[in-house]
């Protein structure tokens, strides 16, 4: 089978043994054009242990700064400033059908737009409402096959529609709570499978004053069941169970406790900026969860991030570690954390001035008290946070202090890093397959622009 240009280059470095195989290892590492690579591994201060990519004969000493650098390519720009068929106000979804045609989540109104292959505007499925076929809030969405599903948790209600718009069905899904220590869990429907099913993701996490003692000590075990719910919303089986919340939703406060933070500054009370947290991220999928686990690292040879992919039975069914050498915070770094805090970013927050009454405080002087109270670890964290597309390829994305870029680890579904990408910040990666990316691009007055971008060699 032909390989496109993105497979031929990336293909040495995790999932093409072969190569090495009937080329030879030696005879492949001591080519001159492979001499160069092989001078950057040995100062390579970002290394990776990636046990379960199989096959790979090179993934123990590849560095994550020596990935092959991959660049964006855009291909396609859907947007207008006027025209309110191409202009949005916030892109919520992207799915693509067999056709390649494009549909697209407009939270405004909310709807969902379908363009064609091309980038002309086909037709409108949705608006805002309460009856079939209407949304309450911006739904999530996918197209499978010649079905467009869509999930409004304002009620909890699956819409099922043709491709052209027609509905097919609706209805509301079961409650499936689970109790927690004065709070409650609810398991909802979270994305469509072949079957025609939908399989549960422990989505959200509610308490109110009503409700009656759980009964739930923080120091029970809590499993979370996995659930299908057919198209009307009704449960039809439990298909396995977690053996605990997601990590980012409900902890036990035994093992986490965040507090904000503030102080007063002139009158008015700012909030510190916290330092990221190390939580585990619990990423669903449609077979099951991928869990990221990267404690803090508290020396400069503990930096390990750990990706764990569990089916619905709760079996692990891939399991990669990589180790990184952490990098410190620099006293700049940390400035610039609390200027930012002191304008409202960064964990801060940007109280409203009201004309007539002092005016705030230098904002150096706001900085410079906040960076007194902030309490950040030694090391800063290997990512900012994970994305994971549909095709089960996970992006862990960070950012530098003071960089208006966004850094990307390409992670394909076998768990193997395929490159490094760099994208401005502001931009939202909202689809993914195979070499091609749909982003929400925000031009400078905040309008997003939808874009296709191809990933190509760097």
């Amino acid at each position: 089978m032909a390989l496109s240009p993105l497979e031929q280059f990336v293909g040495w470095h995790c999932s093409r043994p072969s190569t090495f195989e009937r080329e030879g290892t030696d005879s492949l590492l001591t080519r001159p054009a492979f001499l160069p690579w092989l001078a950057l591994l040995a100062m390579a201060p970002f290394t990776l242990l990636a046990l379960g990519c199989e096959e790979s004969a090179v993934a123990d000493t590849k560095s994550i700064e020596n990935l092959p650098l991959l660049v964006a390519e855009e291909e396609m720009r859907i947007g207008d400033l006027d025209d309110p068929d191409y202009g949005f106000s916030r892109v919520v979804g992207v799915d693509i059908d067999d056709e390649g045609n494009i549909y697209v989540g407009e939270a405004l109104v909310p709807e969902i737009r379908v363009y064609s292959p091309e980038g002309a505007l086909l037709r409108r499925i949705g608006r805002r409402g309460e009856g079939p076929g209407e949304f309450q809030r911006a739904p999530r969405f996918g197209v499978l096959g010649d079905t467009l599903w869509t999930l409004d948790n304002a009620p909890d209600r699956i819409t099922l529609f043709d491709l052209h718009g027609n509905v097919l069905s609706t209805g509301t899904a079961d409650r499936v709570l689970v109790p927690l220590p004065s709070s409650i869990a609810h398991v909802l429907p979270w994305i469509m499978r072949p079957d025609g099913r939908f399989i549960s993701h422990l989505a959200r996490v509610s308490s109110s004053r009503r409700d009656p003692p759980s009964g739930v000590k923080a120091t029970d075990s809590i499993p979370v069941p996995f659930v299908l719910f057919d198209a009307a919303g009704a449960v039809t089986d439990t298909v396995g169970w977690a053996g605990r919340p997601p990590p980012r939703l409900w902890r036990p406060p035994s093992e986490y406790s965040s507090e904000m933070k503030s102080i007063d500054v002139g009158g008015s009370q700012r909030y510190v900026p916290q330092a990221p947290s190390g939580l585990p991220w619990w990423l669903p999928q449609v077979d099951g969860y991928v869990l990221i686990e990267s404690p803090l690292a508290e020396a400069e040879d503990e930096g390990v991030l750990k990706l764990t992919r569990f089916d619905l039975a709760g079996d692990t069914v891939l399991s990669q570690v990589l180790r990184y050498d952490p990098i410190p915070y620099s006293a700049e770094d940390l400035d610039s954390i609390a200027a930012r805090g002191a304008r409202g970013e960064a964990g801060g927050m940007l109280p409203f001035f009201i004309p007539g009454r002092p005016p705030p405080p230098d904002w150096e002087v706001i900085a410079r008290r906040l960076r007194a109270e902030m309490d950040f670890p030694r090391f800063q964290m290997p990512f900012e946070y994970p994305w994971a597309a549909r095709d089960g390829s996970i992006w862990l994305r960070w950012q530098d202090a003071d960089s208006q870029m966004a850094r990307w680890i390409l992670i394909d579904a076998d768990g193997c890093p395929q490159g490094k990408l760099e994208l401005p910040l502001d931009h939202q990666i909202l689809w993914s397959r195979g070499d091609t990316f749909w982003a929400s691009d925000p031009d400078e007055f905040d309008v997003p622009w939808l874009v296709k971008y191809r990933i190509q060699p760097g």
